[in-house]
């Protein structure tokens, strides 16, 4: 309904804040018949009949009723948050919390507490949308303290949003609860517009319980605003630090001691590198946490979100608590598994799943990321440029086309390629062989440089008359900085350029056990993802069967980032601390002997149990 709702507005030009809530509020009120009388704010986004929107309103409600409006708070909550425009979202990371999970979070952290404690409360959502958290705080107050609306909320909410829409949307939700509840009244609201990076929270201390979904914004998408206030913390120092991470902190130094913190958040900071001064943070602060780890299961239905809940009381404890829950169905009671703070490595990250299992595998003999080195792909910063699949071959020509213009270009300037993150169980290397144009020649000293432009005029004509017609396009790399290349036509990075011998290419991201391909051939070269790299066959060869191999897998799903339809991360940061045994000669000749995948399994169990 959501989606259609919103393409309606936009279809008939109905984009004005203060119009679509007048909409929405007063579809609301004429449903049940309400009509407020002292309530200001409500009064004034209230369209009665003879209001000269009234028949904008007839039109709409009829749309709500075609796509199965219930009228319910909770669907006006979910609309309010839905018709934020696209651009707003990308920068303030809103979403709409689901009651269930609401209700599961604020259930949790005020367990425990009676009637009389938790009127006394107050509670804090510090980004909190249109307020959902707030709906499901008050009617829980309301409930079971008996307090009026009216004293919740000027007793024990207290929000802050940087949008001012979003601030006058929770208003009004609030304000009609308490109406269809029977108090119409001037409601005085805990409530303010603000950075919460930069707000003073002075103004609503102490606080007892923050509550929240934090905003999900990546470095790229943040505000000049936010992107520079976020030096401001301690947690977001590492790495490219995504919007959420600051409001750990924010919350931690803001709640009362004792006082309790539950969030639904992103679950990359446990592994994450811009979640390490996040954990650093709480290991030297020992604070008791409990982590609910959804792992690949998307809490938020077309949303590619990784979550968890993340709960915390400000008190010393030597432990934090962790599970899993991969279905969303949230049981009566969690089944914690408790995890000292000594055994957190907060540099390569919290792996937390069967942490026992993890910790032995990694034990044995040396970590993966001291056995054999990685290499990144080449880093052209203009794949579209470079790579290209040939049509045929004419003499010394490669042929291909661009945008449906043939092209040629020499073949001794060009070189093979692979993209290692198109490998699966089903294809072959040679079907994924591609060919990038190679502006580089061995010197000397061993080291690839950039060949010489009368070189590449004179003597790669057309590969360089090709490169031409593209000069723009390079010229915008580095967001136009490229002064510093040594040519135009080099590559953005010089990484990878010169590579090894052997290479074990692998896929990026899987769903069962690997198939590896190992390549002898030191002029093939990679982009996009990593490979494993050695001049020692064998070396890599003992790899190969490791990685395909049960226990292996059974590693990767423990321990790296989980997706959709269980699609799992493989990347160098997840794989660096597995164990590689320290086999004697005869056993590597036993491993490489076996023929088949049940047999290599088999014998690699009795290193790894």
């Amino acid at each position: 309904m959501n989606r259609a709702i919103f393409t309606y507005l936009k279809r008939k030009g109905l984009t004005d804040i203060r119009m679509v809530n007048r909409l929405f509020v007063s579809a609301y009120m004429r449903h049940y018949h309400l009509s407020p009388l002292h309530n200001a704010l409500l009064v004034e986004h209230y369209i009665g009949d003879e209001d000269r929107d009234a028949s904008s309103l007839a039109v709409f409600v009829h749309q709500l009723d075609r796509h199965g409006c219930q009228y319910s708070l909770e669907e006006l909550t979910q609309l309010f948050e839905f018709v934020i425009s696209p651009s707003d979202r990308k920068i303030t990371g809103a979403i709409f919390t689901p009651d269930y999970v609401r209700d599961r979070i604020v259930a949790e952290v005020t367990e425990g507490f009676d009637d009389q404690e938790l009127a006394n409360k107050r509670f804090a959502d510090i980004a909190c949308g249109c307020g959902g958290f707030f709906l499901t705080i008050t009617e829980l107050l309301h409930r079971r303290t008996r307090k009026s609306y009216a004293s919740i909320y000027r007793e024990n909410i207290f929000g802050v949003d940087i949008q001012d829409y979003s601030i006058e949307r929770t208003k009004l939700l609030l304000s009609l609860l308490a109406l269809i509840n029977g108090e119409d009244d001037n409601f005085t609201f805990n409530l303010y517009q603000a950075n919460t990076l930069s707000f003073d929270f002075g103004r609503i201390l102490p606080l007892d319980i923050i509550v929240g979904n934090p905003p999900y914004v990546c470095a790229r998408n943040m505000s000049d605003e936010s992107r520079e206030l976020l030096s401001n913390w301690r947690v977001s120092t590492s790495g490219n630090s995504d919007l959420y991470i600051p409001f750990f902190q924010i919350a931690m130094e803001n709640v009362c001691d004792g006082g309790r913190v539950g969030f639904i958040t992103m679950n990359s900071f446990m592994t994450s590198l811009n979640g390490r001064a996040l954990r650093e943070y709480f290991q030297e602060r020992h604070n008791g946490i409990r982590i609910v780890d959804f792992r690949g299961y998307q809490i938020f239905p077309g949303k590619n979100t990784y979550t968890c809940f993340f709960f915390l009381t400000k008190n010393d404890s030597r432990i934090i608590r962790y599970c899993t829950n991969t279905d969303g169905i949230l049981p009566d009671k969690f089944d914690y598994e408790d995890i000292p703070y000594e055994k957190l490595d907060a540099v390569s990250g919290w792996k937390l799943n069967d942490m026992t299992r993890i910790r032995h595998i990694e034990k044995i003999g040396v970590p993966l990321g001291r056995y054999c080195q990685t290499r990144h792909g080449i880093a052209t910063l203009a794949n579209k440029v470079y790579v290209f699949q040939p049509l045929r071959v004419e003499g010394q020509m490669f042929v291909f086309e661009k945008n449906g213009v043939e092209y040629r270009v020499e073949r001794k300037v060009c070189r093979r390629i692979v993209n290692s993150n198109k490998f699966n169980s089903d294809v072959k290397l040679d079907d994924i062989i591609e060919q990038v144009i190679f502006p580089y020649q061995l010197n000397a000293e061993g080291k690839m440089e950039v060949i010489d432009e009368i070189i590449m005029r004179y003597h790669f004509t057309s590969a360089y008359s090709y490169l031409s017609a593209n000069r723009c396009v390079l010229g915008s790399r580095d967001k136009g900085h490229t002064e510093k290349y040594p040519m135009w036509y080099a590559y953005g990075r010089t990484q990878s350029l010169v590579m090894p011998r052997y290479k074990l290419f692998f896929p990026k991201i899987a769903n069962k056990q690997l198939r590896c391909v190992l390549c002898d051939d030191a002029d093939l070269l990679l982009y996009n993802g990593i490979a494993f790299v050695s001049n020692d066959k064998l070396q890599l060869q003992v790899l190969k069967r490791i990685m395909e191999s049960s226990t292996f897998w059974e590693y990767v799903t423990l321990n790296s980032k989980p997706y959709s339809s269980n699609y799992y991360s493989i990347t160098g940061v997840v794989l660096k601390c597995f164990g590689i045994p320290n086999f004697t000669p005869k056993q590597i000749r036993q491993l490489l002997r076996y023929k088949s995948q049940t047999q290599v399994n088999n014998y690699l169990r009795e290193f790894y149990e």
